[in-house]
């Protein structure tokens, strides 16, 4: 029988505002009065001002378009904001540098709902990428994918190809590339959207595993039942403003 349980971690850090957490005290990211409009005046995001501590456990909840992945999207300096203040580790993205992006990015991990994984390469290859766009060396490249592959419970199908691995692994693997540079944020979009809820516990396990090493995750998802059970900080985004922000807080309020 599958153990469909997830492990409730406790929470003792003091209160973030009204009913938020805080995590080790110190910003991780900061959002002050962050307003994104699209064309043609299309309000994304309206006047969003909040702050997440390093080593929280953060999920972004709302119905779709409730500016969720806009959020994600500025984050990752896809996207700038129409007006307002972005700061991830101390660093204002507004003046970042575009050539400076791919280092801000190096610094986050990213999981998504599609997983993104090279279809003609290898789980080893696959996260092996990650590295190699950065410049590690082939025996540092040895070391550290087995480590984090075996960390993600796939260290015996390291050579098996996408196509071969059932969609909890793929996402799997997409997790391990995410982390094996080991960032200080890990930017979740959907991770379980496409996952059987009996994956998604493992999924979610595997997230709060990597979350208690001290790295930040923020995490978009419709997956009511696994908020509920996690009872970790919740924003809830309704309309592109920020409608709820709760301590151990639940789907809907």
């Amino acid at each position: 029988m599958t153990d469909t349980s997830v492990e409730t971690p406790v929470l003792t850090a003091p209160e973030h505002g009204e009913n938020g957490a805080r995590g080790t005290g110190t910003p991780m990211i900061v959002f002050e009065a962050v307003t994104k409009i699209y064309d043609p005046n299309i309000v994304a995001l309206r006047d969003v001002s909040l702050t997440i501590d390093k080593g929280e456990f953060v999920f972004l909840v709302g119905p779709s378009g409730s500016g969720k992945s806009t959020m994600m999207r500025l984050l990752l300096k896809e996207l700038e904001p129409t007006s307002g203040r972005i700061i991830i580790g101390g660093r204002e993205l507004n003046r970042l540098k575009r050539s400076k992006v791919p280092m801000l990015r190096r610094n986050m991990g990213c999981v998504f709902q599609d997983f993104k994984l090279l279809s003609n390469r290898t789980a080893f290859e696959n996260v092996a990428y990650a590295l190699k766009v950065q410049g590690d060396s082939r025996s540092a490249i040895r070391t550290k994918v087995p480590e984090v592959l075996g960390l993600v419970g796939l260290g015996s199908k390291m050579s098996q190809m996408p196509d071969e691995l059932s969609g909890g692994e793929q996402q799997r693997v997409s997790i391990a590339r995410a982390f094996v540079n080991h960032p200080p944020l890990l930017i979740c979009d959907e991770p379980t959207g496409n996952l059987d809820p009996d994956t998604s516990v493992g999924i979610m396990q595997l997230l709060y595993r990597i979350n208690r090493t001290g790295t930040t995750v923020v995490m978009a998802t419709h997956d009511r039942e696994m908020v509920d059970k996690m009872r970790r900080r919740v924003i809830a985004l309704d309309d592109g403003v920020v409608m709820r922000d709760e301590r151990r807080g639940s789907y809907v309020a």
